[in-house]
């Protein structure tokens, strides 16, 4: 008779707790304020590339129909440009998320992001399915 391996069930917890618990972020958090701008912007533009953007690289820069992303000293700075983007002001003050600016018209978006998380995915997947329709 074998015993069943406790690791699985450590996993389980992980994983568990991981998809359970996620609405604790709302509450904010420990920013990596070390986290490279650079791996960011990498980071965005295979996220973009993956979601069918094109996009042209340019120093430390990627641009796309819709706007922007740079490397800046505290991150990596997006700037999206549309017709009634799908956002409100909260979501440019989620953890991770600093400098956000979002116009009584909400035709622009400008919001400097230090980490790449869910968050940060889901922000950006929000615009570009808005920018596709």
């Amino acid at each position: 008779m074998t015993k069943k391996s406790k690791s699985r069930d450590l996993d389980h917890l992980i994983e568990q707790n991981d998809t359970e618990l996620t609405f604790l972020s709302a509450y904010g958090g420990v920013t990596n304020d070390n986290e490279d701008p650079a791996s960011i912007l990498s980071a965005l533009k295979r996220f973009l590339k993956a979601g069918g953007v094109t996009i042209q690289e340019k120093n430390q820069r990627i641009e796309f129909d819709f706007g922007y992303a740079q490397c800046v000293e505290k991150g990596c700075k997006i700037y999206f440009k549309g017709s009634s983007l799908p956002l409100v002001k909260s979501d440019l003050i989620q953890n991770g998320f600093i400098d956000g600016k979002l116009p009584v018209r909400r035709g622009s978006c400008t919001v400097t992001i230090q980490i790449w998380d869910v968050e940060q995915r889901r922000f950006v997947e929000r615009l570009i399915e808005h920018m596709k329709k």
